[in-house]
């Protein structure tokens, strides 16, 4: 399996991008762009569900 290490853009961590995933797919498109890391976009998930949350109440 293929994997590239790759910088996330909000915690400055190093984290690998496997072959076969989405992220992967996305990284060889553009080697340049900008990701972030699993937690990192599980935090923002949660932060807008809480804010779509919080306008229908």
């Amino acid at each position: 399996m293929i994997c590239y290490k790759v910088h996330c853009i909000f915690c400055k961590k190093i984290f690998e991008v496997v072959e076969g995933t989405r992220k992967y797919k996305l990284y060889k498109e553009n080697m340049d762009g900008k990701f972030s890391c699993e937690d990192c976009d599980r935090k923002i998930e949660l932060e807008a569900r809480k804010g779509l949350l919080g306008k229908l109440n």
